[in-house]
């Protein structure tokens, strides 16, 4: 009983410090990607409307954008796209929602699944961009980039990704 107990206590320790130091790592890796989110939800609060954070993420096309989701002081939704060298802010009622979007993949691909939708600039002109898979029958699943026009979504383009 007494072998038993050592190696319980051994195998917990160890268990301890492999989380802990996963958690290290992790941290340590993200910290650059959350620093710079702070530093862009700061901005958006000091240079726009917006009052309240709800979802922050990163659109990555010409340029790399922080995009923040939320609220005015009066609870519209607003979005912000946070730059290197500029910010741009449009109320959420100027365009389509990221549901509209999604429904608008939904439409054209009743099986497709919808993985990620985020607000982005691409070629200068603000977009959502709906990440999803497709899986035909008898073929290997697909994935797709539909970019749809922020303001009225009016599609733009697909992109089809491959593997090669």
């Amino acid at each position: 009983m007494r072998k038993a107990w050592k190696i319980t206590i051994i195998a917990g320790a160890a268990a301890v410090v492999i989380v802990t130091g996963l958690s290290m790592a992790f941290n340590f890796i993200m910290d650059k990607e959350w620093t710079e989110q702070r530093a862009a939800v700061l901005t958006a609060y000091e240079k726009t409307i917006l009052t309240k954070a709800v979802k922050v993420e990163r659109f990555v096309a010409e340029k790399p954008y922080t995009v923040i989701t939320g609220e005015d002081k009066i609870g519209q939704p607003v979005y912000v796209w946070v730059g290197q060298d500029e910010i741009h802010t449009e109320m959420g009622s100027a365009g389509i929602d990221a549901a509209q979007a999604e429904a608008k993949v939904k439409a054209a691909h009743p099986e497709a699944k919808v993985l990620r939708t985020t607000p982005g600039i691409r070629s200068g002109q603000l977009v959502w961009e709906v990440f999803y898979k497709l899986q035909p029958e008898g073929k290997i699943e697909q994935h797709f980039y539909d970019y749809y026009a922020f303001k009225d979504g009016q599609p733009i383009d697909t992109l089809r990704l491959t593997i090669q």
